[in-house]
């Protein structure tokens, strides 16, 4: 693929919900979609052409491995998803809930994917960024709202 298919997949100004599998790739840097990911946050996020927004659940999954190396690796991790340029973590309240719950009766997602989609559902995603492809079932209906950008699908990436 290429960085004009990146591209049309999310849009200038698109907001985007990034998954914790994307945020992964970037911090770890050695995944095959790492450098997607870095594009994405480095050349999208950082330079203002897109904001993104994430879930707490997203947050605990992205900190528990840098917490299980070192509490100064952790709070690192912690600070580049709160202090990132464009990087929005929102909360888990009764609107996330309740999309969650539609979403797990609808699609059958674990909690955890649940709450991560239906946060970018109820803060207005326009694209969902991940490396999880049980999020295909998403793509199916025709009413979806929001479109999924799987990043294996733009490799090899410049």
């Amino acid at each position: 693929m290429s960085l004009a298919n990146l591209e049309q997949d999310i849009h200038v100004g698109d907001t985007i919900l990034l998954d914790s599998s994307v945020l992964i790739a970037y911090l770890n840097g050695r995944e095959p979609t790492s450098p997607v990911a870095t594009h994405i946050i480095d050349e999208f996020l950082k330079r203002g052409r897109n904001e993104a927004i994430i879930s707490m659940v997203t947050v605990m999954e992205v900190i528990v491995q840098p917490f299980r190396v070192s509490t100064s690796t952790g709070r690192h991790a912690l600070n580049f998803l709160t202090r990132t340029t464009n990087l929005l973590p929102q909360p888990i309240d009764v609107q996330v809930a309740h999309q969650a719950a539609l979403l797990r009766a609808a699609y059958n997602f674990k909690t955890p994917d649940a709450l991560v989609i239906a946060t970018g559902f109820v803060h207005g995603a326009d694209v969902l960024a991940t490396n999880d492809h049980r999020w295909n079932a998403l793509q199916q209906p025709s009413d979806m709202r929001v479109s999924v950008c799987f990043l294996d699908r733009h490799l090899p990436f410049p």
